[in-house]
């Protein structure tokens, strides 16, 4: 909006200003009467005004479509504008902290916080989406390569697409970037996020590449979207992340405890580990623990998203 009312103000002043200056003239302005300086300038001026704004929106149309908006997601990646921060993952049972999610943020010079999902779509949107995950990647791998490289276990929970796991270049890149900082793949979780469908038709194929390469997938956003029991079971991933959807209505909905409740049965039966985010309270915790002893648990109870660099082994931010 700064930018709008900036370009619009500059179009109006440049319309005024030659319109003012270089009057119209034709020939019955010579022999009509000299009107009042005023009225003279008036509508030149007006006109002008009019033509500056019309210009000024044209321009700022240009500017805001989605080559601007591509252009600023590659300045904003270019300049670190887009940083990450990390949520802990927290083994329920024992309170330790076991991993961490990297989360993009953005901070626009002018327009404060873009929510994440917002750039995520735009970047998608304008062909930036696997260079956006490549910059998180390597911006998580270098924020935090000494905690990975350390004997605790601790691991980096990274969000891709299924466009990122269908190009088959990222793999290598995968493994490239992880070699180059000293990181084990075993020590990266690859969470599938399911905003966009698999355009293949087995996936599985595609996602057995990274487990054979050491990295472990998790199936995002169970629950909603496009995850689904079928993919859990055909794609061959090592676990799935709860949607908070799920758990938030548990205390309020009879349906959502019983789908809940099934689908920590599931996982057991399966033997894959379960991810449960959205945890706040000490209640839900506890009825989270009582039904899946083994599980993981990420929400603001054990920590809030914070810089690397605040990290601490109690999982607090």
């Amino acid at each position: 909006m700064p930018y709008l009312f900036l370009v619009v103000l500059a179009g109006v002043i440049l319309g005024l200003g030659l319109h003012a200056i270089t009057p119209a003239i034709d020939v019955a302005s010579i022999t009509a009467p000299a009107p009042s300086a005023p009225r003279s300038i008036l509508w030149p001026a007006l006109g002008g005004g009019a033509s500056g704004v019309l210009l000024s929106l044209l321009l700022y149309r240009w500017l805001a479509g989605p080559g601007g908006v591509r252009r600023r997601l590659t300045r904003a990646m270019r300049r670190g504008q887009i940083h990450l921060v990390y949520q802990p993952l927290v083994q329920m049972a024992s309170g330790r902290m076991v991993g961490v999610e990297a989360l993009a943020r953005w901070s626009h010079e002018t327009l404060g916080a873009i929510p994440p999902e917002t750039f995520f779509q735009w970047a998608e949107a304008t062909g930036l989406g696997r260079k956006l995950t490549r910059h998180v990647v390597r911006a998580t791998l270098s924020d935090l390569q000494h905690r990975l490289r350390e004997d605790d276990g601790i691991y980096a929970s990274i969000n891709v697409t299924p466009r990122d796991i269908e190009d088959l270049s990222f793999v290598h890149f995968m493994l490239k970037t992880t070699q180059e900082f000293g990181i084990s793949p075993s020590r990266i979780v690859l969470e599938i996020t399911e905003s966009l469908a698999f355009m293949v038709d087995d996936p599985r194929k595609l996602i057995s590449q990274y487990r054979q390469a050491g990295f472990r997938v998790v199936i995002d956003d169970f629950g909603a979207g496009y995850a689904n029991l079928s993919n859990l079971l055909t794609w061959g991933a090592c676990g799935l992340k709860l949607d908070r959807s799920l758990v938030r209505w548990v205390s309020a909905n009879d349906w959502a405890a019983t789908v809940l409740d099934s689908v920590f049965e599931m996982t057991r039966r399966l033997n894959i580990y379960v991810v449960v985010e959205g945890i706040e309270t000490k209640e839900l915790a506890r009825y989270v623990l009582e039904r899946a002893p083994d599980a993981t648990g990420q929400g603001w109870l054990y920590g809030r998203p914070c810089r690397a660099e605040l990290l601490q082994a109690s999982a607090r931010c």
